[in-house]
């Protein structure tokens, strides 16, 4: 199954397509879901630029089906700056999160004893505005389907970096604001410590001391993107999204069709 669910997922990702999974095909628990994303990153032909953390919330985790949060390669090729433009199939229903990102400018490898959110800032290079855009590559339903989703790779579809602050000791990621404005239009907002995991410095210390991160770790140069701030907003070609950070600057993105 590993390798035919990857290879599916990964082609209906360039093709902006969707993928029927049977029952029987779906990842049965997570080991399962994980060696599926393992042997997508194996058989891309892009490098990774680092690792998104999904359902940072108890509702995004009882939604989704999942034991707890949970994280999925991001490569490089659909990694982009802010002010880019972002091609969109609509099959794939994208949705829009405001998130905290994480630059480190040394590794964490892997081991025994847990990683603390003061080793993740010593760490760390900078941290930006950010928004990860999700979509799913399968037909199926996202909500209770958690294994499936960190089998198509935690349904990352891009990332956009904003403006980046190399400086971590001005900033105060216990509740620093974010308001996502879409079309010239507020709809919502958020802050930092929203997640179950306290804060984007305790969202990669708990990837970095993630079993699963044992054999790799995390490497000086890998983006980690720490979890929505603002829940999942649908977008769609045409619309502009632009979020302000307050002190840390503004990310904006412009959608157009595929």
């Amino acid at each position: 199954m590993n390798n035919s669910l990857a290879r599916q997922l990964w082609q209906a990702r360039l093709d902006g397509a969707l993928i029927d999974v049977a029952d029987e095909g779906r990842p049965a628990d997570e080991d399962q879901a994980y060696a599926v994303q393992a042997a997508i990153i194996e058989l891309a032909p892009v490098d990774i630029a680092g690792f998104k953390i999904g359902a940072t919330s108890e509702a995004a985790i009882q939604a989704l089906g999942v034991e707890g949060p949970f994280f999925g390669p991001m490569f490089d090729r659909f990694c982009h700056d802010t002010g880019t433009e972002i091609a969109l199939s609509s099959e794939h229903q994208p949705a829009l999160e405001t998130e905290f990102a994480i630059g480190l400018a040394d590794d964490l490898p892997g081991r025994d004893a847990p990683y603390s959110q003061e080793e993740v800032a010593a760490a760390a290079a900078w941290v930006a505005p950010a928004f990860e855009i999700a979509g799913p590559r399968f037909s199926a339903p996202i909500k209770g389907n958690g294994n499936l989703i960190i089998a198509d790779c935690g349904i990352n579809m891009a990332f956009i970096c904003g403006p980046r602050t190399t400086d971590l000791s001005t900033v105060d990621l216990g509740e620093h604001p974010a308001t996502l404005i879409l079309n010239g239009e507020q709809v919502t907002s958020g802050h930092s410590g929203m997640s179950v995991l306290d804060n984007p410095l305790g969202a990669v210390a708990w990837l970095a001391s993630h079993p699963r991160m044992r054999e790799r770790g995390l490497r000086a140069g890998d983006i980690l993107s720490t979890g929505t701030c603002t829940g999942l907003t649908s977008v769609s070609a045409g619309d502009v999204a632009d979020a302000d950070f307050g002190a840390l600057g503004k990310v904006s993105v412009k959608f157009v069709g595929r």
